[in-house]
């Protein structure tokens, strides 16, 4: 369920050594700096861009209901690159991310199911993870 975002430029930061260039934000943008988010994680997204980008480049992320999160480019492979979250976002962080941004799904994709599928399977994880700590605790 490929969801569009845009890349905008940030004013460095002079209180920090290590500072993102850029915030993604979800929707379209004005110029040409258009990203396509093939998959959004509690952990990280997989993006498609024609702006370069460095492994290990970093930038922020606005997510409606987490605000800001920092990601760093893990992996590249042309204009395919995997980031990873400083910190995992919540289920309802994602889940409102994906309601925000998601175009109608066509039911004849089945890649597009199993990207669902995956999100909704690493959702149930972290519910099933959540509740077998607070069994061991009592």
């Amino acid at each position: 369920m490929p969801m569009l975002a845009y890349f905008e430029e940030l004013e460095p930061r002079e209180d920090r050594r290590r500072w993102a260039r850029r915030s993604l934000r979800f929707g379209a943008g004005a110029n040409d700096d258009s990203v396509t988010i093939h998959d959004l994680s509690l952990t990280g997204a997989l993006l498609e861009t024609s702006i370069p980008m460095l492994v290990g480049a970093i930038f922020e992320v606005e997510l409606p209901h987490a605000g800001t999160i920092e990601a760093e480019i893990v992996w590249n492979g042309g204009e395919f690159y995997g980031c990873q979250f400083s910190l995992p976002i919540s289920p309802a962080a994602l889940s409102a991310a994906l309601l925000q941004s998601a175009p109608a799904n066509d039911p004849s994709d089945p890649v597009a199911e199993l990207h669902e599928l995956s999100a909704e399977v690493e959702r149930l994880a972290l519910k099933m993870e959540r509740a077998l700590r607070r069994l061991r605790s009592r």
